[in-house]
C-alpha cells in the first residue's frame, strides 16, 4: 500500500504543478483564502482519485494523466476571471507543461540515476525510488515554477490580449496533446516499457521534444494570428480615418443652384491614402480636391489626413493656388519622416465669371465636357508630387467653364483598375463611358462609370482606392 500511496503521490504532484502555473496566470475573480479553499478541496479529490485508480491498477494511468487533467481544467472556470476559452487554454497549456518536463526531466533523471544509485532493486515502485522520484519532482517542478512566473508568464499575457482571450482557435491541439501523452504511456505500459528500461529513457526523450515543438508551434500559431488581428484592426482603423475625413452628405449644396458636385471613394481591402474634398472658399468661389497618398494602411491615412488638412486651411479667397500647393509642399516636406508623398490636383470655380483656377501636382488627367460636346482628356502639365522634394514652386492654371459643363476628376485606382488577365481599365475606355453618359447629372455620371469598372474588373481582386469627383456648372452666379 506504501507504493501505491507514494506512487498516487508522485503522480499526483504534476497536477499541482500545473494548478500553481493555472493560477499565477489566470485573473483571481476571488480573494485569495477562498481560491486555496477551493483549490484544497479539488487536491483532496485529485488525490483520492488517483489513489483509489492505482490500488485496483497500478499501471493504469488514466486518472493520473487524464483524470487529474480534467480536474485541473474545471476549477479555474470557477475561480478566475477571464473568458472561459482562456481559462481552458491555460490550464491544458499548464497540463501540457507539467506532462513535457515530468517526462523529459524528472522520469528520464531517475531513470539515469535510480538503478545507478541502487534505488531500484525489484521495480521502479520501490518504496525508496519513489521517494526518490518525488524528491527530483520537486525540485523540478519550484525551478520551473520560477522560471514560468520569470520568464514566460508575461508573454502569455501579451499573447492573449493580442487575440482579445479569443483562444478557441487553439483549444484542439492543446487537447489532443493532454490526450496524446496518456495513450503514449498507455501504449509503452502495454508493451513493458518502465521507468527501469533504457527505452523508456529514449521514447520520452524524443516524446517530450516532439511536444516541445508543438508547444513552441502553438504559441507561434497563436501570436501569428495576434498580429493578424493587429493588422486588421489597423486597415480598419485606416479605412474609418479615411472616411470620417470626406464629405459624404449629398446634395452637398442643396440651397446652391449654381453648381452641382458628388465624389465617391470605394476603398481597396489593402487601405491606401486616397481623398477627395470640396468645399466653398467664400460666397463666390467652390474647390474641389482629388489626391492619392503614395503607401498603404495608417501611415498613409494619417498623412493623408495631415495633407488633406493642409490644402483646405491654406486655400483662402484670392490667394493663388500655386502658392498653396507650395506652402503645403514645404509643410509636408518638414513631417515626412516616412518618405510619402502625395499626388493632387486641385480647383477652384469663380461662380459668377465661370474661371476654373487649378495647381497640378502629378495627378491624373482630367476630362472636361463642354456643353452639348463631349468629354475629353484637359492635357495640363503635371508639377512635381506632393512632399517629394522640397523647394518646389507650383504654377496655377486657368481655364473658362460655361453654363452646362462638367469636369471630372479620378484618381489612379480607376484608370489603373485591372482585370483577372491583369489588363488595366484605361484612359480610353474611361473616356468611352463618360461620352457614352454625358447627359447625366455627377452623382449619375459617377455610378455609371464605377459600373463599368466592376464589369470590367468582374471577380479580380481590387488593389488599390478608386475615387472619382465631378464638377457641373449649371449657371452663374448673380452679384
Amino acid at each position: 500500500m506504501a507504493s501505491v500511496a507514494l506512487w498516487s503521490f508522485a503522480v499526483f504532484m504534476a497536477s499541482v504543478f500545473a494548478g500553481l502555473l493555472t493560477g499565477i496566470t489566470l485573473t483571481p475573480r476571488y480573494k485569495g483564502t477562498v481560491r486555496a479553499v477551493f483549490w484544497t478541496v479539488g487536491a483532496v479529490i485529485g488525490y483520492t482519485m488517483a489513489y483509489v485508480s492505482y490500488s485496483i491498477n497500478l499501471y493504469n494511468d488514466a486518472v493520473g494523466i487524464l483524470g487529474l487533467s480534467a480536474l485541473v481544467c474545471i476549477v479555474p472556470q470557477f475561480l478566475y476571471k477571464d473568458s472561459w476559452s482562456t481559462k481552458l487554454a491555460i490550464s491544458l497549456m499548464a497540463c501540457l507543461i507539467a506532462n513535457v518536463s515530468t517526462f523529459m526531466f524528472c522520469g528520464t533523471t531517475d531513470t539515469l540515476l535510480g538503478a545507478a544509485l541502487g534505488l531500484i532493486k525489484e521495480s521502479p515502485y520501490d518504496t525508496a525510488n519513489l521517494i526518490f522520484f518525488i524528491g527530483i519532482k520537486i525540485v523540478v517542478y519550484a525551478v520551473l515554477s520560477v522560471l514560468y512566473a520569470r520568464f514566460l508568464k508575461k508573454t502569455i499575457h501579451r499573447t492573449i490580449e493580442a487575440v482579445e482571450g479569443k483562444m478557441m482557435v487553439f483549444l484542439p491541439a492543446l487537447f489532443i496533446s493532454v490526450i496524446g501523452f496518456y495513450f503514449i504511456n498507455l501504449v509503452s505500459n502495454g508493451v513493458g516499457i518502465y521507468p527501469d528500461s533504457l527505452w523508456f529513457f529514449l521514447l520520452y526523450l524524443t516524446v517530450c521534444l516532439i511536444f516541445v515543438v508543438e508547444f513552441w508551434m502553438i504559441f507561434y500559431s497563436i501570436n501569428q494570428s495576434a498580429k493578424t488581428m493587429k493588422t486588421a484592426a489597423e486597415l480598419n482603423v485606416a479605412t474609418n480615418i479615411q472616411q470620417s475625413m470626406l464629405p459624404c452628405i449629398f446634395p452637398a449644396f442643396p440651397e446652391r443652384e449654381e453648381f452641382d458636385v458628388f465624389a465617391a471613394m470605394e476603398p481597396a481591402k489593402e487601405v491606401g491614402g486616397d481623398f477627395y474634398d470640396f468645399f466653398m472658399v467664400d460666397e463666390r468661389h467652390l474647390a474641389i480636391v482629388a489626391a492619392d497618398v503614395s503607401g498603404k494602411g495608417v501611415p498613409a491615412a494619417l498623412f493623408m489626413v495631415i495633407g488633406k488638412t493642409l490644402i483646405k486651411d491654406h486655400t483662402q479667397p484670392g490667394r493663388d493656388l500655386g502658392e498653396v500647393f507650395t506652402e503645403v509642399n514645404h509643410l509636408l516636406c518638414e513631417s515626412n519622416s516616412e518618405g510619402m508623398f502625395i499626388t493632387a490636383f486641385e480647383g477652384v470655380l469663380d461662380l459668377v465669371t465661370g474661371e476654373f483656377r487649378f495647381v497640378n501636382a502629378g495627378h491624373e488627367i482630367p476630362f472636361l465636357c463642354k456643353k452639348d460636346g463631349k468629354f475629353e482628356p484637359y492635357k495640363i502639365r503635371a508639377g512635381f508630387v506632393l512632399a517629394g522634394m522640397e523647394g518646389i514652386r507650383y504654377k496655377c492654371g486657368s481655364m473658362q467653364l460655361e453654363e452646362g459643363d462638367k469636369f471630372f476628376q479620378y484618381t489612379d485606382g480607376v484608370t489603373e483598375a485591372t482585370d483577372k488577365e491583369n489588363e488595366l481599365y484605361g484612359m480610353e475606355r474611361l473616356s468611352n463611358v463618360l461620352c457614352q453618359n454625358v447627359l447625366l447629372p455627377p452623382e449619375e455620371l459617377i455610378a455609371a462609370v464605377k459600373a463599368d469598372i466592376d464589369v470590367f474588373v468582374g471577380d479580380a481582386e481590387q488593389f488599390d482606392d478608386i475615387t472619382m469627383i465631378c464638377l457641373e456648372y449649371k449657371r452663374r452666379m448673380k452679384q
